[in-house]
C-alpha cells in the first residue's frame, strides 16, 4: 500500500504531523499547463506519460492500493487537492484508491504513528496510466456541445460570490457562470468536527443535490475556475453520492474564457 499526502501548501501538515511512511505529492504536479486548441491552458491533469512518471516516483504499483491523505485541517487547498489526485488516478484507470477521511489530522487524533516530514520518494513503482475512464473528464468542446444541445446538468462549485459575478479570479477572463448552471458550492460537502474536516455522507450529498435542483435524469458536469475545487464536488457527487454519471470539466472557466466568443456567454 502507498500512502500519499497532498495539499497546496505542505505547511498545512506542520501542526498535525505526517503519517509515518507517507510520501508527499504537490498540487502543482497534478494540475499542469498543457497545449490545447486554444493554446496553453493551466491547471490540467498531466498527460499519461507525465502522470505515470509521477506515480512511479511516489512508489505506486499497477494494481496496488493507494490511500490519499490531506492534512485534514482545511477544505480548499487540502480536501480539494486530495480529491483532485483521486480523480486523476481514476481517470487513468487505477481503481484501488481511497481518500482518508479527516486526513493526517484524524489519523493523529486516533493515535496513528506520525513523523515530522514525509518519506522520501522511492521511485520504484510500476504504475502505468491508461485512459480507462475518459467519461469522467470533459473538455471545453464537450461543454459547448451541452450548452447547445443539452444532455447534462452543469453544476458550478465556486463560492456564490463568484457564481453571481460579484467576484472572480485573475486567471479567468470574465465574471459570472455558464448558462443554466446550478450553484453547488464545493464546501457544502464537508463538515468540521473538533477542528478536523470530514466528508459528508451519501445521504447528505443527495440532499444537497436535491435542494439545488440537480436531478437524476441526466449526467452531471462539475466545474469551477480551474478544475481544482470542482474535483471535490466530483468526488462527493460520484464517489459518495453514487452518481457515477458525473464528470469533471478539467480547466473549467480558465479554459472556457480563452475565447472571446465563449466569454460573452457567461451570465451574472
Amino acid at each position: 500500500m502507498t500512502v500519499i499526502e497532498t495539499a497546496k501548501d505542505p505547511a498545512l501538515f506542520d501542526g498535525v504531523g505526517h503519517i509515518a511512511g507517507a510520501v508527499f505529492v504537490p498540487y502543482g504536479d497534478i494540475a499542469v499547463e498543457r497545449e490545447t486548441d486554444d493554446g496553453p491552458v493551466d491547471y490540467l491533469v498531466p498527460d499519461a506519460g507525465a502522470f505515470t512518471a509521477l506515480m512511479r516516483d511516489a512508489g505506486v504499483d499497477a494494481g496496488g492500493t493507494v490511500v490519499i491523505a490531506p492534512a485534514g485541517t482545511r477544505v480548499a487547498g487540502d480536501m480539494t487537492v486530495a480529491a483532485r489526485l483521486y480523480w486523476a488516478l481514476r481517470y487513468y484507470g487505477h481503481d484501488d484508491v481511497a481518500v482518508l477521511d479527516g486526513g493526517a489530522a484524524a489519523w493523529a487524533a486516533a493515535g496513528g504513528g506520525t513523523a515530522d516530514s514525509p518519506a522520501g520518494l522511492p521511485g520504484d513503482g510500476d504504475f502505468a496510466a491508461r485512459l480507462a475512464r475518459p467519461g469522467i473528464r470533459v473538455s471545453t468542446a464537450d461543454v459547448a456541445d451541452v450548452l447547445e444541445n443539452g444532455g447534462a446538468t452543469l453544476v458550478d462549485n465556486r463560492p456564490l460570490t463568484q457564481y453571481t459575478g460579484l467576484a472572480g479570479k485573475d486567471y479567468v477572463d470574465g465574471l459570472g457562470h455558464l448558462p443554466g448552471a446550478r450553484p453547488v458550492p464545493f464546501d457544502l460537502f464537508s463538515v468540521s468536527r473538533d477542528g478536523i474536516h470530514y466528508w459528508r455522507d451519501g445521504e447528505a450529498v443527495r440532499r444537497i443535490l436535491a435542494a439545488m435542483d440537480v436531478g437524476e435524469d441526466q449526467p452531471v458536469i462539475a466545474y469551477c475556475n480551474s478544475g481544482h475545487v470542482s474535483s471535490m464536488a466530483w468526488f462527493a457527487i460520484s464517489e459518495i453520492g453514487g452518481r457515477d454519471d458525473t464528470a469533471l470539466y478539467d480547466g473549467s472557466l480558465h479554459a472556457w474564457t480563452r475565447s472571446a466568443d465563449r466569454r460573452a456567454m457567461l451570465r451574472p
